[in-house]
């Protein structure tokens, strides 16, 4: 273990040395190799705020959901989707949850305590993953400085024209550019500092029909409806041609009885 990554046995906390803020990759050694993806990271780049002194009273109708548990969803959720990097990331996951656990809403956490590289875990994570994100009215990226996140890259192109994320991204960051870029070329809500992200994730919640009563509670029922899984864009695209097809068979008959196309406005 090189003299910039310490990590100690007697408080579960890891230390991540600035010169190796691109090298987080784990390949695991072993085929089916365990993690625990939920160690207390040092942040030695001082990503994340100090918590406040006084800290916020967790909602009666909060709940905080981690991978692989069943989410148990009420009206409104917000999915955790930043970096992780196999357990080296900061813990920027707990400190959100500290933030938002004052809303009745449902906060889903991909960070488990146990993670293994076997099929069926892996297999278990994705998928536990697409359908948290996707019942999800706001999705959250954090851009840990100290990793490079490649999966946290491919789920902000996967939904960056979902009208659901808010993306926070530091300028260290060593693809800065590329997400700052992107965010505001799709107007994407972005910051670069953690402390924007709690308001703006309030804020994407009243977008999305969250109203809170003066006791901070939810106005209306707080039942949650499935969402469902949305169609390919193949899938979309040959319905599209299906009914131009349609629609051509359809003139075709009507210039038989001397009806022009224009009169079917």
């Amino acid at each position: 273990m090189s003299t910039s990554m310490q990590q100690s046995t007697d408080n579960d906390l890891v230390s991540v040395g600035a010169d190796q803020s691109h090298e987080h990759e784990v390949t695991p050694t072993a085929p089916h190799q365990g993690f625990n993806l939920n160690n207390k990271i040092i942040d030695v780049l001082n990503q994340l705020p100090d918590l406040p002194t006084e800290l916020p009273t967790p909602h009666r109708h909060f709940k905080h959901c981690m991978a692989p548990e069943n989410p148990d969803y009420g009206r409104f959720s917000v999915f955790l989707a930043g970096s992780i990097e196999m357990g080296l990331a900061v813990q920027w996951q707990e400190r959100l949850v500290t933030e938002l656990c004052r809303y009745p809403i449902t906060v889903t956490n991909p960070r488990r305590t146990n993670f293994t590289t076997d099929e069926e875990t892996i297999r278990e994570q994705i998928k536990w993953e697409l359908s948290a994100l996707r019942q999800a009215d706001v999705i959250c990226f954090f851009f840990d400085e100290a990793t490079r996140s490649p999966v946290t890259l491919w789920e902000l192109g996967k939904y960056m024209n979902s009208e659901k994320i808010v993306v926070c991204c530091g300028k260290g960051y060593w693809r800065h550019t590329n997400v700052k870029v992107s965010c505001k070329d799709d107007k994407v809500p972005f910051m670069e500092t953690f402390s924007s992200l709690p308001a703006a994730i309030e804020a994407m919640l009243k977008q999305k029909g969250m109203e809170l009563d003066t006791n901070g509670d939810l106005v209306g029922n707080n039942v949650h409806v499935a969402k469902p899984k949305p169609k390919s864009r193949l899938e979309m695209e040959r319905k599209i041609v299906a009914l131009e097809r349609e629609v051509e068979v359809l003139q075709a008959k009507m210039m038989e009885v001397d009806v022009g196309p224009k009169t079917m406005l």
